[in-house]
Formats: structure tokens, C-alpha cells, sequence
């Protein structure tokens, strides 16, 4: 956290820094024991690490690192394969020994990752609380141990039905504490109705509870194991030297005594002149500035590294689940409300100095007016809709007869004349990469690929895969390849595609992109050019990824937002494509660069049709509308805007509080829904085939006889059809 932080006010233009985390967010660990006690929310304990990469000018990839190879200099991911370096720094924290023994049994959660152990934690207490009778045992004894039993206790206050058992092996908790902190614990469980036991020996987990070292069993419908640390295997197993507990050893500069390239922090390191140092916060914390200031020398070649002196005497700072605390430092110790609030203090101030982007305080773009970017990535780096009109305007079509839908009658994909009763479909898709995590984009792009196909009514049979690289290292664009090809692997599996072959190339910038090839019955595409007045406007999914895209570039878009855009967007059409062949549409579109606005225009020029678009109607993906009042727009953002230029509005999509869906129908989309003319006499049958193929869409406007006339409504009027939201 604190490297990203420091790196966002000074970037390092010369080294690309790369950030790979299973998630998003992290959760902020001191905390999760309150937020457990529900003393603090989700939005409390969270940080965005993506976001804070992303201010820091970093790629970040959503995965699990799997292995290290030091004499390689590459880090094994789960999902994205070898990853190669020239520096590495791991803080990739520990695990509770004996986790591999423990996870078979179903009832046992071992304390890290946190972050799978708050939801399964959280799921007990709901289930507790609904059957009305619960045990829980906590095995180990330690700070996190003690805080995760007091805040359960919290959460379970009827002893009588809710039990919960402190287990420690040794003879006092916590463990490492001075003896005044043991003391106070040891009145404090009874009086909170918690259970210590404790020099209960060697403990393990059986069916239905825990069997202690005399061979008894303690029954339990909740195990949390929270026994002392190890480190994480794949760290050992790299032949890097380690302790006997599985941490990397390093110098005082916190590289790793075998390897300088290798830099280790936090949990899953051990100070071979300190190996005393206990696995506590507070040191990850005041490693920070010493691992950031190494990190740029050993990258950059500049400057002397420092080392790192940790304090024999720190404080420490426990939660009891009731606006209290304990605390320790040195021989001292004390428990009450002010230590709570000195807590609660301390862990907020750090949360907020990283200034996670929060939908209650968003901020809007850095500078006044439309925001002055790099062109954004995915469909938003389209050529401009009316350049590309302007050509194609000007280009004759060539006659073939193997040519159903060509230039002549430009549409989604092409059509070609095949033997037997099916034509072929096929198209060609390209784009610079929206993300810099490249396995999310390959996927991505194939989905959006072959919405082309989906939209003229046909099935994708195969594809080519189009990549092109930058020249530099061959492992760095291995590594890259490779992740395009298995994410687009992915979706093109889940979709029936073959990916059959391609071609890569070097170039000045990356582009992903697929020729996806099919068919479609004989004379049965969907086309641009079958829409009727009268016809009712269907959008199968919301709107917003631009935007959301751009502001996530930038560090400043909650992670559930950007979440919500990327499940939106690795959504494919190939089951609302059929859904609506199957109700006998007969006019289709995907939306994609040219934002809703673009790609309706388009059926309204093939059709010869008007409409009238309902603003109220759209539905927008989760904070797209919020961020568009703000100010952040895409770099293509003006040119789909301009396609409203002679577009009448209503005085009602006038008003202010309508602008931002105003622009959120002008928002470049990736890998976007697609738009259906319905007739009104088949709107109840293509709302049952969507629901049935579980698509959710929307009744967005209705088509009428002015021909180009594109209007702009807040609402439909009540002798209009009814919208609908599936």
C-alpha cells in the first residue's frame, strides 16, 4: 500500500511496475475483527488496490501467484502463466500452520486469507443467528485468535444458546503478550461469556469439533484456526533460503539473503539479524518507506539502498467486540474505551491516507471540462462514426454473387452465399487493449467479437486470433501472448468457438482483436434494415463501460463498480441473439464504440425509420450514472455526442437531473447488448424467451414513420407500450 501510495506522487517513467493481488481490494486486516463485531462496514475495511495501482501508473492483475523461479527471474500466476522480472517484492503475507491438514473438514476456517475468512465467518454468525443455537471454537491463542473470539461473542450474545471456546496450547493468552495483558484477558473471557482453555497441547480438527492432546472432543459447528504462522509453500519451494517456518530470509535491506533481486515484507518475511520480530502490523507498516526507497534503487540503478531497524518495543492494540480495547506495549497494559477509540483512530487514518475511491465521495475528473487523455482502449477507440460514414459513403460496393449483405447494405457482419441451407456470417474486430491486465481484455475481446455474429442472428463457429506487440523483451511479450490466447480460449469455449489460428505482429502499440467466423439460416439474418414503425426498442444490457473504464484508469472508481462492468462486458449474446430469432425478430444491432445513440441511428438510416428514445428508460450500470454527473467522460465520449447534434429533445430530457442519462446513451460501449426492433404483437413473447435464456432487458423507446427523426423523451407517454425491466 504504501509503495503504490509513494509511487503515485512520484512515477517512475523508466519502469513499468506491475501489482498482482487475488482481488481488487484488500481488506485492511486490523480491522476485521470490528467489522465482524459490526462496528464498521465493508466500505470501512476496504482498499482498492486496483485503484491505487492505477494512480500510480501501475498494470495490476487480479490473480494468485503459484511459484517462483528466482534463476529465471518469473513468478508462476494460477490463471495468467509465467510472469517474467527484473525486481520482485513479496508481501504476500502467511497462513495458520497446519492449514493443509485442516481444510478438508468443511467446518474449519483457517484465519487467512482474511478475506475468505470474514465471508465465511460472516455466513456462520447469519446461520447462527437464524437457527438460534451455535458453538464456536477458536484454536490459537494469539492476537488475531483473541480478537476473532471476543468479536464472535459479540455477534452471539445469549450464552446459553451461543457458545464460544478459546483454545491456546501454551499457558496464558496472547500469546507473546506481557503477563499484565494475559492477566487481563483471563478475567475479561469469563466476563464476556467466552471460554479459555487453556495448555490444552496439540490440537486437531475432527468431525464435528476439535480433538484435543488428552483425546477428548470439544463439538463445534465453527473451527476458526488461528494457530501460529507459516509461510505460503510456493516461497520454500523456490529454493530460496527460509526459516524453519517457511518465511524467506532477507538482509536489513529486506531482500532476500540468496537473491537481491527478490525483495520480501510483512508476514512472509524474516530480518535474519531480528528473527525475533513477531508477525505484527505495525512492522509491515514502518517497513514501507524502506522497501519503497529500495525498490526505486534496485530498479532504476540510482541512489544507496537503506536498511531497515525494527523497534524492539511497539504497541499493540486489541479489540474486545464492544467499543473497547485492550492495550500492551512493553510491561504494560490496560483496557477500556479510550484504547478503543485510540484504535479505531489509528486504523481509519491509515485506510483514508490510501484514499480508497468511495461511491459516497467521489471526486470528479482533475481538471475543469472535458478531460484531456490518452484515446481510451476496447470499442471507445473506434473511428469516429461520421469519418467512417464519409468513406464508406464514397467507396463503391463490388457485386458478387457470393455476397449476400456487403457494403452495398453495410450491417454488423458480413454475410456470404454457402452451399445447403445456412449461410456464412463473419466479421473482424480490433482494439488497443481498455485494461492492462491482458488476460481480462482477451476474453473480453472475444466476446465482443463475436457479438457481431449473435447480432445478424447467426452462431460463431470459429476464429483467428489478431495480436499485436511491442518490441522488446521475448519473455515480457510471451507472457503477454499467452495471456490474450487463454483468456480468449475461455470465452470462446463457453461460447462453442474454436479459436482455429491467427497472426501476431510487432508493433508501436498493443491491439487485441478476432475474425470470428459462422453461419446463419439462408435468407434469416437479423439485419439494421428490418425495422417497422411502430416497433418497440429492446436493450439486453446497461450502459456505461466507457465511463466506468475511464475512471477506473484513473483511480477513481469504486471496484464493485468496475466488477460490475467487466461481468457486464464477458457476458456474451449468444443467448438473447437466440431468444429473440425465436420470437421472430427480425431487426438486431450490437451496441459497441458508437453508444447507444450511434447504433440506433444506424437502424433508423437502413430501416428509413424515426424514434423516440426515453432517457428514463436506460438502465445504466452500477455508478455510471453517478460518474457521468461528475464530469468523466471517455476520450470518444464527444464524437458519439455529436450524434445528437440534430436529435430533438423534449423540454423533460432538458432538465438537469436527466443530464447524466443524457450522456449515458452517448457512452461508448465494449462489448455492449444488443438493440431489437420488436413489434408491439411479440413483445410477451420475446419477454418470455429472454426470461427464460435468464437475459435481463429493457424497453428503451419505439420506432415511428418520421424518417432519421431521432427524438429524445424522458419518459413514454402512457398510450405508448408499457417499459419493461426483466
Amino acid at each position: 500500500m504504501h509503495v503504490l501510495r509513494m509511487l503515485a506522487r512520484s512515477p517512475l517513467d523508466d519502469v513499468e511496475v506491475i501489482v498482482v493481488s487475488p482481488r481488487r481490494t484488500a481488506v485492511y486486516t486490523g480491522m476485521i475483527p470490528g467489522w465482524l463485531a459490526q462496528l464498521y462496514t465493508d466500505e470501512d475495511v476496504h482498499i482498492d488496490v486496483a485503484a491505487l495501482a492505477a494512480r500510480a501508473g501501475a498494470a495490476f492483475l487480479p490473480d494468485r501467484v503459484c511459484a517462483l523461479d528466482p534463476a529465471r527471474r518469473t513468478i508462476e500466476l494460477e490463471q495468467r502463466g509465467a510472469l517474467p522480472y527484473d525486481v520482485l517484492s513479496l508481501d504476500v503475507g502467511a497462513r495458520p500452520a497446519g492449514t493443509e491438514d485442516v481444510q478438508r473438514f468443511a467446518h474449519v476456517v483457517p484465519i487467512k486469507p482474511i478475506e475468505n475468512a470474514a465471508e465465511r465467518l460472516s455466513r456462520f454468525v447469519e446461520h447462527a443467528l437464524d437457527a438460534g443455537r451455535a458453538s464456536a471454537a477458536v484454536v490459537g491463542g494469539g492476537a488475531g485468535g483473541v480478537e476473532i473470539a471476543f468479536a464472535l461473542r459479540s455477534r452471539l450474545p445469549e450464552r446459553s444458546r451461543f457458545a464460544v471456546t478459546l483454545l491456546e496450547r501454551d499457558a496464558a493468552v496472547p500469546s507473546g503478550a506481557c503477563a499484565r495483558a494475559q492477566r487481563l484477558v483471563a478475567r475479561l473471557a469469563p466476563r464476556y461469556g467466552i471460554e479459555l482453555r487453556t495448555n490444552v497441547g496439540a490440537v486437531e480438527p475432527c468431525e464435528g469439533g476439535v480433538r484435543l492432546a488428552d483425546g477428548s472432543v470439544l463439538a463445534a459447528d465453527l473451527v476458526v484456526w488461528a494457530t501460529g504462522a507459516e509461510g505460503l509453500p510456493f516461497v520454500a519451494a523456490s529454493g530460496l533460503a527460509c526459516d524453519e517456518r517457511g518465511f524467506l530470509v532477507t538482509d536489513d535491506e529486506l531482500r532476500s539473503v540468496d537473491e537481491p533481486s527478490v525483495f520480501a515484507t510483512g508476514d512472509c518475511g524474516v530480518l535474519r539479524s531480528a528473527p525475533w520480530v513477531p508477525r505484527a502490523g505495525v512492522h509491515a507498516v514502518r517497513q514501507g518507506p524502506v522497501l519503497t526507497h529500495n525498490l526505486v534503487v534496485a530498479a532504476t540503478g540510482r541512489g544507496r539502498l537503506r536498511r531497515y531497524r525494527p523497534q524492539e518495543k511497539f504497541l499493540t492494540l486489541l479489540s474486545t467486540g464492544d467499543r473497547r480495547a485492550l492495550l500492551n506495549r512493553g510491561r504494560w497494559a490496560s483496557h477500556g474505551r479510550r484504547w478503543w477509540w485510540l484504535k479505531d483512530w489509528i486504523d481509519r487514518r491509515f485506510v483514508e491516507k490510501h484514499a480508497p475511491p468511495r461511491a459516497s465521495a467521489l471526486r470528479p475528473p482533475p481538471h475543469d471540462g472535458m478531460m484531456e487523455m490518452e484515446p481510451c482502449g476496447g470499442c471507445a477507440a473506434k473511428l469516429g462514426a461520421e469519418v467512417l460514414g464519409y468513406v464508406l459513403r464514397d467507396l463503391p460496393p463490388e457485386a458478387h454473387a457470393a455476397v449476400a449483405i456487403g457494403l452495398d447494405a453495410p450491417d454488423d457482419a458480413a454475410v456470404l452465399r454457402h452451399d445447403g441451407a445456412r449461410d456464412v456470417v463473419t466479421t473482424v474486430d480490433l482494439f488497443p487493449p481498455f485494461l492492462a491486465d491482458l488476460r481480462t481484455v482477451g476474453e473480453i475481446a472475444a466476446v465482443n467479437a463475436a457479438s457481431d455474429v449473435f447480432a445478424m442472428g447467426g452462431e460463431p463457429t470459429a476464429a483467428l486470433a489478431l495480436v499485436a506487440l511491442p518490441d522488446g523483451d521475448a519473455r515480457a511479450a510471451a507472457s503477454e501472448l499467452r495471456q490474450v490466447l487463454d483468456g480468449a480460449r475461455d470465452a470462446f469455449a463457453r461460447m462453442g468457438v474454436a479459436l482455429a489460428g491467427g497472426h501476431t505482429l510487432l508493433a508501436p502499440a498493443r491491439l487485441v482483436g478476432f475474425s470470428v467466423h459462422g453461419t446463419v439460416a439462408r435468407d434469416g439474418a437479423l439485419t439494421k434494415g428490418g425495422a417497422r414503425p411502430g416497433d418497440l426498442l429492446l436493450l439486453t444490457k446497461p450502459l456505461g463501460t466507457a465511463v466506468i473504464l475511464a475512471a477506473a484508469r484513473a483511480g477513481e472508481c469504486p471496484a464493485r463498480w468496475v466488477d460490475a462492468a467487466l461481468a457486464a462486458m464477458r457476458e456474451d449474446n449468444g443467448a438473447a441473439s437466440r431468444a429473440l430469432r425465436a420470437a421472430g425478430v427480425r431487426c438486431c444491432t450490437d451496441v459497441s464504440g458508437f453508444g447507444l445513440v450511434g447504433h440506433l441511428r444506424e437502424i433508423l438510416r437502413a430501416s428509413g425509420v424515426g424514434a423516440t428514445l426515453w432517457l428514463d428508460a436506460l438502465p445504466p450500470l452500477p455508478g455510471a450514472l453517478e460518474l457521468l454527473a461528475l464530469g468523466w467522460r471517455s476520450s470518444a465520449h464527444d464524437a458519439t455526442r455529436a450524434l445528437l447534434a440534430d436529435a430533438v429533445l423534449e423540454d423533460a430530457a432538458r432538465a438537469p437531473e436527466r443530464g447524466a442519462r443524457l450522456e449515458l446513451a452517448c457512452d461508448p460501449q465494449t462489448s455492449g447488448g444488443l438493440l431489437a426492433a420488436v413489434p408491439p404483437s411479440a413483445l410477451d413473447r420475446v419477454t418470455t424467451e429472454l426470461a427464460r435464456a435468464s437475459v435481463c432487458a429493457a424497453v428503451v423507446g419505439e420506432l415511428n414513420g418520421e424518417r432519421g427523426v431521432l427524438r429524445i423523451a424522458a419518459s413514454a407517454q402512457p398510450v405508448a407500450a408499457p417499459k419493461q425491466r426483466l
